[in-house]
């Protein structure tokens, strides 16, 4: 029996399994309004912000080091048929860089690309970054309802000296609803099992630091793969979960405090060439229904950053590389 077990059970995202009903059913089970898009000061921010000569070739190059120019290899999944799907046989296995560290070496590159272009201008100053470290946070929702869990392990957390301003007002959002999913339970696909951590699990806990983004890469399942929906879904409750974290990181759980100093985190998802942005506000930490405080949540869901390939396959240049979704990106990672 592992050492940190306990038999209080709880109900946990871990982002292993594709929510029903999307982005809606993230939205329910965060109490969260959902905005898709972001606010215009950011897509004008995102206009503006400009580029060096030959920009296209860095951010190209900075895609191929994680499609073909990682020397890494090991042995790859066989590639599904879609045509012969009865069977697993395939002519041929190939060996190269697999998909969650191509991934990783892209969400890198253009971290640290957004990054250095920033600093130049003295922006983005005083970041703490880890990789691959977990990130876990407990929350009780209701008196009567078992614990949520929400567990993940990002490719990158980055943390901050000052937390991000407020994107709103809190007190705006009590006449808008929270997106129903009746007659499906929100909690459909969250699955059951044990605490195992009482407190935040977080790199630099006990630090005085604030959450500011989260990074990682999703891996499709060939057979099954998710639809845009169900990743945006995962993305926002990612974000929540590093927001929930943020919030309670040193113990603290008054409801009020919040609204008064909301937490805001953001999230970044990378799957197949597509990104998904994700702003989180939390505002509340209770969840129940006779709460009048609500989250919010703005997603900016599938924006294709380049044109992916069959991952058996040497990518030998960068296709439709969009720009536009790169200056969201770092627009994202400015706005404070």
């Amino acid at each position: 029996q592992h050492p940190l077990y306990k038999s209080v059970e709880c109900s946990l995202f871990d982002g292993t399994v594709a929510f029903t009903d999307g982005i809606d059913q993230a939205c329910s089970l965060s109490k969260a309004v959902k905005r898709i898009g972001f606010p215009e000061s950011v897509l004008n921010l995102a206009s503006k912000i400009p580029l060096p000569k030959c920009f296209e070739n860095h951010l190209s190059d900075c895609i191929m080091h994680g499609e073909r120019y990682d020397p890494t290899l090991e042995k790859l999944p066989r590639l599904f048929d879609p045509v012969i799907f009865w069977t697993n046989y395939f002519p041929y296995r190939v060996h190269g860089t697999p998909l969650l560290t191509r991934g990783k070496i892209i969400l890198d590159n253009l971290f640290r690309t957004a990054h250095l272009m920033a600093l130049q201008h003295s922006q983005l100053l005083n970041l703490r970054y880890d990789r691959d470290e977990p990130l876990s946070a407990m929350l009780e929702v209701d008196e009567n309802k078992i614990p949520f869990v929400l567990r993940s392990e990002p490719h990158i957390i980055v943390q901050s000296s000052e937390p991000i301003k407020p994107w709103t007002k809190a007190a705006g959002l009590s006449n808008i609803k929270v997106p129903d999913t009746a007659p499906i339970n929100p909690r459909i696909d969250l699955t059951s099992d044990h605490i195992y951590n009482d407190n935040v699990v977080l790199p630099r806990a006990k630090e005085n630091l604030f959450i500011d983004t989260v990074l990682w890469y999703h891996e499709q399942n060939q057979k099954y793969p998710w639809t845009i929906e169900q990743l945006a879904a995962k993305a926002i409750m990612v974000c929540f979960g590093a927001a929930v974290a943020q919030a309670t990181r040193h113990g603290q759980s008054n409801f009020e405090t919040l609204i008064d100093q909301p937490v805001v985190t953001r999230a970044i998802q990378l799957t197949n060439g597509r990104l998904d942005l994700v702003v989180f506000q939390l505002n509340t930490l209770d969840l129940g229904s006779n709460s009048q405080c609500k989250n919010i949540a703005w997603i900016e869901p599938g924006l294709q950053l380049y044109k992916c390939g069959k991952f058996t396959e040497n990518l030998d240049s960068v296709k439709d590389l969009n720009m536009d979704t790169f200056r969201k990106f770092m627009a994202l990672l400015l706005v404070r």
